[in-house]
């Protein structure tokens, strides 16, 4: 049953990435570019939304939250996002929206991106334990770092615990609905 839940689940986010242009690389590039800001609106108030329900199903106990976990700050974790970044640049694509691209006119663009992360992941398994064993990733390691945890000195003074989830989720639906369509002509 949770399987068939996942594929429902999975085709719905799928068609919904498709609908709001997430599919195209040259919308994507597009907001990249500041020229067109509209898709940087949807993903705003879908994350917002998506923080007040997880407040909400938490609060209601539909959901616990506590097994939701956050990946370390560390050198690893930086490189990765700067390759991410270049990648998500130069091609217009991301993971989540080339596996929905697959199916469109941007086939080819879509199986490259989505052969490249698995070959960049294969590459990055096979080499952790040496990465790990020189010291690379573990160096510059800040911790389970969130927004209202900034500091490992003074928690306290950010640590906003379950409700910054609803916080959180309100700025940015609000930031969301405030964002100009444009910062950039083109």
């Amino acid at each position: 049953m949770k399987i068939l839940l996942a594929i429902i689940l999975g085709a719905f986010f799928g068609y919904a990435l498709y609908k709001v242009g997430a599919t195209s690389p040259k919308k994507i590039l597009s907001m990249l570019r500041l020229e067109n800001l509209h898709l940087a609106k949807v993903i705003l108030f879908a994350i917002g939304l998506s923080s007040v329900l997880l407040y909400l199903a938490n609060l209601v106990g539909i959901f616990n939250i506590d097994h939701l976990s956050v990946k370390s700050l560390n050198t690893g974790v930086i490189l990765g996002g700067i390759i991410f970044g270049l990648g998500f640049g130069s091609i217009g694509t991301c993971p989540g929206t080339c596996v929905g691209a697959v199916s469109g006119e941007n086939f080819k663009k879509a199986l490259s991106a989505i052969l490249g992360g698995l070959i960049g992941a294969f590459t990055f398994s096979i080499s952790y334990s040496s990465l790990k064993s020189m010291g690379l990733i573990s160096s510059f390691d800040l911790g389970k770092l969130t927004l209202f945890n900034l500091s490992s000195e003074y928690p306290s003074i950010f640590d906003l615990g379950f409700t910054g989830l609803l916080i959180t989720g309100v700025l940015f639906m609000v930031g969301a609905l405030l964002l100009p369509n444009s910062i950039l002509k083109k």
